[in-house]
C-alpha cells in the first residue's frame, strides 16, 4: 500500500512539473508577444508600413530570442531552485563519457540528415511556409548566436522534459520500453501539425532515441549534447536540395550512433 501512494504520488509530481512549465510558458509567451507585437507595429508604423507587416525578420528573430531566453531563465530558475530536476551526469561513468557524448553527436547528426531530408520533400510537394523559409535563411546567416539560442532553448526542454517529467514516470512505472513508444507517438502526433507524414516519422524516431538514452543514462547532458548537434548540421543542410542519397547516410549515422551511446552503458542501466 506505502507503494503504491509513493508511485501514485510520482504521477503526480510528473503531471505538475508538465503543467507548471506549460504555464509558465503561456505566461511569458502572451505579455512577451503582446508587448513584442506592439512594438513591432510602432516601428512599422513610424517606418510608413502597414502595422504588422514588417518585412524584417530581425524583428521576429530578436522578439522570439529575448522571449526564449527570459523564458528559460525563469524555468531553469524555478526547477533547478526546487530541485524538480538537475544538470548532472547521472549514471556514465567517466571512462566512457566520450563514448556516449560521440554516439549522440553521430545518432542526431543522421537524424538531422533525415530531417533536412524530409523538409526538402516537403517544399518539393507543394508545402511551402515563407515564414519559416525566410527564418532558417535568417539563422543560417546568424549560426553562433542561432546556436547559442538554440543550445539554451534544448538544454532548458531537455531538463524539463526528460530531467523531470520522463524521470518520474520512469520512477511511477519502470516500463521503459512502453514509456518510450508512447513518447515518441505523443511526439508524432505534435509534429503532424505540419502536415509531413515523413517528419512525424523522424519525430517520432528522434524522440525515442533520446528516451532511449535518458533511461540508460540518467542524464540529459548527452541529449543536451545531441540536439546541439542536430541543429547545427540541420543549419548546414537546410536549403541544400537533397537526394536519395540522403536518407540512407542519416540511417548508416544514426544506427552505429545509437549503438555507441548505448551499448557502454548497458552494465549500469537501471533495472526493474
Amino acid at each position: 500500500m506505502h507503494s503504491e501512494r509513493i508511485k501514485a504520488k510520482t504521477m503526480k509530481k510528473a503531471m505538475m512539473y508538465l503543467l507548471l512549465a506549460l504555464g509558465i510558458t503561456l505566461f511569458v509567451m502572451f505579455v512577451g508577444g503582446a508587448i513584442g507585437g506592439f512594438f513591432i507595429g510602432f516601428v512599422d508604423g513610424y517606418n510608413g508600413d502597414k502595422v504588422g507587416v514588417s518585412s524584417s525578420i530581425s524583428y521576429l528573430a530578436g522578439l522570439g530570442s529575448g522571449l526564449a531566453l527570459i523564458l528559460c531563465l525563469i524555468l531553469n530558475f524555478v526547477f533547478l531552485k526546487n530541485k524538480f530536476a538537475s544538470y548532472t551526469i547521472g549514471r556514465i561513468p567517466k571512462p566512457i563519457r566520450w563514448k556516449v557524448f560521440l554516439g549522440m553527436i553521430i545518432a542526431m547528426g543522421g537524424m538531422a540528415v533525415l530531417f533536412a531530408a524530409m523538409n526538402d520533400v516537403a517544399i518539393e510537394r507543394g508545402w511551402r511556409d515563407d515564414f519559416l523559409i525566410e527564418s532558417y535563411a535568417w539563422m543560417q546567416h546568424h549560426p553562433v548566436f542561432s546556436i547559442f539560442v538554440i543550445a539554451i532553448v534544448e538544454a532548458t526542454a531537455d531538463l524539463i522534459i526528460y530531467g523531470a517529467v520522463i524521470r518520474e514516470i520512469l520512477e511511477w512505472k519502470h516500463r521503459p520500453q512502453v514509456v518510450i513508444l508512447v513518447y515518441g507517438l505523443i511526439m508524432a502526433l505534435i509534429n503532424m501539425l505540419d502536415g509531413n507524414f515523413m517528419l512525424m516519422i523522424v519525430s517520432m524516431m528522434m524522440a525515442q532515441l533520446q528516451a532511449l538514452v535518458y533511461e540508460y543514462t540518467r542524464s540529459v547532458i548527452p541529449i543536451i549534447i545531441g540536439d546541439v548537434a542536430f541543429w547545427v548540421v540541420t543549419l548546414c543542410l537546410i536549403g541544400i536540395p537533397s537526394s536519395g542519397w540522403w536518407l540512407l547516410i542519416g540511417i548508416i549515422l544514426v544506427l552505429p550512433g545509437l549503438y555507441l551511446a548505448v551499448n557502454p552503458m548497458e552494465p549500469y542501466k537501471p533495472i526493474d
